[in-house]
This record gives C-alpha cells, sequence and structure tokens, in this order.
C-alpha cells in the first residue's frame, strides 16, 4: 500500500514540475529542436515486477493527462504507450550478470549508471521519435524529426538523471 501510494503522489508531483517548471524554461532559438520531458521518468522508475498490462494503463493515464493539460490530441498518451510498450524489451535486453528484477525500480541509485543512462536513452529516443513523427505527420520531415528526437533526448536524459539525484534517496546498504 506504501508503494502504491507513493507512486500517486510521484505522478502528481511529476505532473506539476512539468507543468509549472520545465514546460516554462525559455529555450530561446532551439525551442523548436529540444522539447524538455520530466514526466516520463514516472514510467522509467515504474517498479519492475508489476504486469506489463498495468504499465500501459498507468502510461495511458499519463499520457493523457499531460495531453489534456497541453491540448495535444493525444500524440503524448501514444508516445506514453509506445515508452511503456517498449520498456520490457529494453529491460530484458540490458540484464547482465546483475539482473535487473532484483530490483524493485529503477533509478541512478539501484541500477549501475552506465546501464540505468543507456535504458533511459533507448527509451527516451523511442518515445521522441514516436511523439514527434506524430507531430510532424510526414515522411519527409525525418531527418528534421531524428534532429529534434536526438536534442531532446541528451537534454532531457541529462534532466531526468539530474533530477533523480535531487529527489531520489540512497538506499541504506
Amino acid at each position: 500500500m506504501r508503494l502504491v501510494s507513493l507512486n500517486i503522489v510521484r505522478f502528481l508531483f511529476l505532473i506539476l514540475i512539468q507543468l509549472l517548471v520545465v514546460d516554462q524554461i525559455s529555450l530561446g532559438f532551439m525551442e523548436n529542436y529540444i522539447s524538455l520531458v520530466i514526466y516520463v521518468s514516472f514510467l522509467l522508475t515504474f517498479p519492475i515486477n508489476t504486469s506489463n498490462y498495468l504499465l500501459l494503463v498507468v502510461a495511458l493515464i499519463l499520457g493523457l493527462t499531460m495531453d489534456m493539460f497541453k491540448d495535444s490530441g493525444g500524440i503524448h498518451a501514444s508516445a506514453c504507450l509506445f515508452l511503456a510498450f517498449l520498456r520490457p524489451f529494453v529491460l530484458r535486453r540490458l540484464q547482465s550478470q546483475n539482473p535487473i528484477d532484483e530490483v524493485e525500480e529503477l533509478t541512478v541509485y539501484t541500477e549501475d549508471l552506465k546501464k540505468y543512462i543507456t535504458y533511459t536513452v533507448l527509451l527516451l529516443s523511442g518515445f521522441f521519435f514516436w511523439l514527434f513523427l506524430l507531430e510532424e505527420f510526414s515522411f519527409s520531415r525525418i531527418p528534421m524529426i531524428l534532429l529534434k528526437t536526438l536534442l531532446s533526448t541528451i537534454f532531457s536524459t541529462l534532466l531526468i538523471i539530474i533530477g533523480q539525484y535531487l529527489l531520489f534517496r540512497r538506499p541504506k546498504i
């Protein structure tokens, strides 16, 4: 029960941070090329041993909530669902000697930093590519979509990693 209430608070907190802080950051001339997101870190840190169906439902709710506030017509919901769909494949691919299943949730503290950055970059790349593909809705704009995906992934990964160092506590050993 504690984990459920903690995740509800985290869900609301990340949405508020996204809307009230991150979306208000002015990037100047780079505004058209970089989209900063932090709310998807909820899906990145979602408990690993939960059902994939529950993850998809939560991703849909998270995406629809962002679409409601951003008036974006469902593209955030679709991109969140795509991220949630990719997550089990990426997790399986990144397992090594230290199985990820032993960890309750993935954070910078519970996982090797290199592996966590790889995990975040792969999922954010898929998220942003899908988001920008739906936003542009044109295959002739693929070079622009790839540029926006690359820049947004880099800056959002940095933002998520810094946010995790600030908001998560180091687990007790």
